[in-house]
């Protein structure tokens, strides 16, 4: 039998359970940077103050979500874009070597 209850809030990938997550993945970056023009400190501070980043936020439920660490969880959408992010183990030796080889042009090389 359905529970109407469900259908207020119902997951949008798998449609049979509620949605008690949202996607972490982030969107979007806000600069951090606001130049002070408006001559009103309670508008320079409403615009400085929250969140930084916006994420996706779709709904979802538990077992369609894809749980990254404790409090982290994308929709399978965002985490197959997450797993393309990553490196393989082969191309991350080199990787590795050249942020060296960076870090030594940067800072020099300690005798």
């Amino acid at each position: 039998m359905n529970e109407p209850s469900l259908f207020e809030n119902a997951c949008p990938i798998c449609k049979k359970r509620e949605a008690t997550l949202l996607c972490d993945y982030v969107t979007d970056y806000h600069s951090m940077a606001v130049i002070f023009v408006s001559g009103s400190y309670e508008a320079f501070k409403a615009v400085n103050e929250g969140p930084r980043i916006d994420t996706c936020d779709l709904p979802m439920c538990d077992e369609c979500a894809k749980h990254i660490t404790d409090g982290v969880d994308f929709c399978p959408h965002h985490y197959k874009l997450h797993q393309q992010v990553q490196l393989p183990d082969k191309l991350r030796k080199y990787q590795n070597r050249q942020k060296q080889q960076q870090r030594k042009e940067m800072y020099g090389t300690p005798s």
